[in-house]
């Protein structure tokens, strides 16, 4: 049961508000936003997503794109069952606007009081189903127009990344002449711990098939997976050169009667974004780490200055390109200012002092190449060797200096170009 949701900007600007049962003060969207930031200030990192508002009022929130979906209440709700609500609303927001942003919300902002009307009487969950609400939703949405810079990748069998970034149809003129689409993504993360020497201590990879479904109706749909597919750990040793996941789930519409004996998932496909299957795999992988990071820190030739290099090496083929690449660098908890030296095109630093990390974003990066960057961090200490007997970096540090390697957390995306 919850009393006010709204929708917070990065910045702290209200784009959606609505109140559902008038129990919980006014300007609760304030004190929500000074809370949250007075939490970052003096922690450094995002709040959990459950808050004390006082006087009896409780947030809870999930961010989405930068965006804010935060629930007020007075009441004891369950907070799985609120986040899991909020998620589903997030999840609208994207089937019918078609982009997740505030610009996007703004357009579009009588469509999602629309359906926050529909979701939600009195604070009561009715309904979270795009395909339910489509028969009561009646406002058209306004498309966001975006940037053509990913069309550039694009030729005549592909499309760019954003052409699944549409709402769905709602009238029946719309729905005749839109073609009929399903855009499948597969995303993986890979978490890998590497020790100093290179060795890969511990590495898995969580997985899922996400499918954006612009059919008109409800048609029955069927997707092949490789035939030699194993699932169980028990099956890794006996099955040397297939895939093998050590568990997996699926969307609750599937059927998996062909599944056991040709690797087939068959569905009735709902209108818009849901997840098909989830899977996770752990062990030794068969091909190489996407990325491989040697690093060294060496005192500075100026007093209390160190001097810390960072070289990445792509190590995916050279066909496939990585974008939107993070690197963080764990810096002394004593760091007063750090700086790096010129990059080439399309690489920025900046430092968090909050988070005690350095930042090296790179926007493309061709696999098969090295790129480098050399950062010089000014300490607040009378001598650099007194880094052997304290516990100044937040991550761990083998010392002593110098020729010590740091830890590197890395994300990124590839697209095939």
């Amino acid at each position: 049961m919850l009393s006010q949701f709204f929708i917070l900007s990065p910045r702290g600007d209200t784009i959606v508000f609505k109140d559902y049962r008038g129990d919980v003060p006014k300007g609760m969207t304030e004190v929500f936003f000074r809370e949250m930031k007075a939490w970052k200030d003096s922690k450094g990192t995002h709040p959990p997503p459950a808050l004390d508002g006082g006087n009896g009022v409780h947030f809870l929130y999930i961010r989405r794109n930068g965006l804010y979906f935060v629930s007020a209440t007075k009441f004891n709700v369950a907070p799985a069952c609120v986040l899991e609500l909020l998620s589903r609303i997030a999840g609208l927001c994207k089937d019918y606007c078609g982009l997740l942003n505030e610009e996007s919300i703004r357009l579009n902002f009588v469509l999602v009081y629309e359906l926050l009307d529909e979701v939600m009487d009195f604070g009561y969950p009715q309904s979270t189903s795009t395909e339910l609400l489509k028969s009561y939703i009646y406002n058209q949405p306004c498309e966001v127009v975006l940037d053509r810079e990913s069309s550039l990748m694009s030729t005549r069998k592909t499309l760019p990344s954003s052409a699944a970034n549409k709402p769905i149809a709602l009238s029946l003129d719309a729905t005749q002449s839109r073609k009929n689409e399903i855009f499948i993504d597969l995303l993986e993360r890979l978490t890998v711990l590497v020790a100093t020497n290179g060795n890969v201590l511990r590495s898995h990879l969580d997985g899922c098939i996400m499918m954006r479904s612009f059919l008109n109706g409800t048609p029955e749909i069927r997707l092949g997976l490789n035939e030699d597919l194993k699932i169980g750990r028990e099956e890794r040793r006996a099955a040397y050169g297939s895939v093998v996941l050590d568990d997996c789930n699926f969307h609750e519409d599937t059927q998996l009667d062909q599944f056991e004996r040709e690797r087939i998932i068959s569905m009735t496909a709902p209108v818009g974004e849901f997840t098909m299957m989830n899977y996770r795999i752990s062990g030794e992988f068969q091909s190489a780490i996407p990325f491989q990071a040697y690093t060294t820190v060496e005192e500075g030739e100026i007093a209390k200055t160190l001097r810390v290099s960072v070289r990445l090496r792509c190590e995916v083929p050279a066909k496939i390109s990585s974008t939107n690449i993070v690197v963080r660098i764990p810096v002394p908890k004593a760091t007063l200012s750090a700086s790096s030296e010129p990059l080439g095109p399309g690489q920025t630093t900046e430092l968090k002092h909050h988070e005690k990390h350095y930042l090296w974003k790179i926007k493309k990066m061709e696999g098969g190449t090295e790129l480098q960057t050399v950062i010089k961090v000014s300490v607040f200490l009378t001598k650099i060797s007194s880094f052997k007997n304290s516990h100044l970096f937040k991550s761990p540090l083998p010392l002593p200096l110098p020729d010590t390697h740091i830890y590197t957390h890395i994300l990124f995306a590839a697209d095939i170009v």
